[in-house]
């Protein structure tokens, strides 16, 4: 019985011999009133930028957070940071950082070094590769009207902001505007042609990105030179002009219409005149001239040969040209219309070829370039033809018919046009 009862006593004494060691094993692992986690990042946002992001999360009610660390590029990188107590939102720009898609990582600290759990939130940032996949909004055309500059433009991108100009005034003053990418037509002010036009497209590659990304700027020098619009001219005959055919008026000569024709009285004595208003002033370039396209009437009597181009910007006196004495008229061109085959000049008359009949078609192009008496630099409101010497035909059985007049279908200026500052 006694040796029972020790063995009995001996087991319990081992017993709790081996629980002492059990817990000495375990008892570094354990901490004490068990593990602390201040508040996490609470709705983290990447915010994009040129070469740098934002991070930004709600601050939560956790009264303990003192700091947070954002780390990214699989935590060999990362940026410690103060989190102010009475903070809503915690914010933090990290810069200079390359172009690329990161994940990043948010901890927050308390005092005692705690760490909250971790918290991804993906971001991208964008740099010289995406801004080198920009371009610029069409420019559709663009309109000098004598004083300010009319742009047109093609439809914007989807990620556009608006387009950034650069340009200068008549005052020389540099100018710098900005227009919506819902704007199709833009006007500059008081533009000076001579010096170049500078556009940007600005784009936002997100729409919580940081940054605008600018396409590398087009430069363009401005051509002034324009086709001057026909809608304001009308007929200014004078006393001395040639006479009109009632059915075939002045007006026909700039309807836009090559197949229609103005017709002078049958016949007109050589030089004849005759006399319209631009409506608006310019400084001529270039014109084109378009005979009547009948085959009868092409290169011969109905046709001007040698003709000269005078312009006023007052309006005329009433009275003939004197070309030794043109009172406010300015010879601002002579021309001589050069057929291909030279039949219009030759006796006898021969019929107008394949290659007369096209450029006749085409129009006649004369440009107005200064010379000994004449000078097309100055601005005209007002012109005048004068017609010197014409194409000519016979016609043994009528020889009335051979006379001269004048059949003409169209004329165009090409010029800049001249507004009052």
């Amino acid at each position: 019985m006694k040796n029972i009862v020790y063995i009995i006593f001996m087991g319990i004494i081992a017993g709790f011999s081996s629980c002492k060691s059990q817990t000495d094993i375990y008892e570094e692992y354990v901490v004490p009133n068990g593990l602390i986690y201040p508040g996490q990042a609470l709705n983290p946002v990447a915010k994009p930028g040129d070469r740098r992001i934002e991070i930004s999360w709600n601050r939560g009610t956790d009264p303990r957070v003192e700091k947070a660390r954002i780390y990214w590029n699989n935590y060999t990188d990362s940026v410690e940071f103060a989190v102010a107590a009475d903070a809503d939102i915690v914010s933090r720009i990290i810069e200079p950082i390359a172009e690329n898609t990161y994940s990043f990582i948010i901890r927050t600290y308390d005092g005692e070094g705690n760490a909250s759990i971790p918290v991804e939130v993906l971001g991208t940032v964008y740099g010289e590769g995406y801004r080198g996949r920009l371009t610029n909004r069409p420019l559709k055309s663009a309109f000098y009207d004598g004083l300010d500059l009319a742009l047109s433009w093609g439809a914007a991108n989807g990620t556009e902001t608006g387009v950034r100009l650069n340009w200068t005034d008549i005052r020389g003053e540099r100018q710098t505007g900005m227009i919506d990418p819902s704007e199709t037509e833009t006007t500059l002010p008081d533009f000076d042609y001579s010096e170049p036009l500078s556009y940007s497209t600005a784009y936002l590659p997100d729409s919580m990105a940081i940054d605008l990304f600018y396409a590398t700027p087009d430069t363009t020098v401005i051509d002034p030179v324009v086709l001057i619009p026909k809608s304001t001219w009308t007929a200014n005959m004078l006393n001395g002009d040639m006479g009109l055919n009632s059915d075939y008026p002045l007006l026909r000569f700039w309807d836009g219409n090559t197949t229609n024709f103005m017709h002078s009285e049958n016949p007109v004595t050589l030089p004849c005149t005759f006399t319209w208003d631009l409506g608006i002033q310019a400084k001529l370039s270039r014109m084109k001239l378009w005979p009547r396209n009948h085959n009868d009437d092409r290169w011969n009597k109905g046709h001007p040969r040698i003709f000269e181009i005078y312009g006023s910007l007052e309006e005329p006196s009433d009275g003939p040209l004197d070309p030794n004495d043109p009172g406010n008229w300015t010879l601002l061109g002579k021309f001589t219309c050069v057929q291909p085959s030279g039949n219009g000049i030759a006796s006898p008359w021969a019929a107008p070829t394949t290659e007369d009949i096209a450029l006749s078609d085409r129009g006649l192009d004369f440009e107005f370039v200064p010379g000994e008496g004449v000078d097309p630099s100055v601005t005209v409101r007002y012109i005048r033809f004068r017609s010197i010497e014409h194409f000519h035909s016979t016609d043994s059985e009528n020889p009335a018919a051979a006379l001269p007049r004048i059949l003409l279908a169209e004329i165009s200026f090409w010029g800049t046009l001249v507004r009052e500052r």
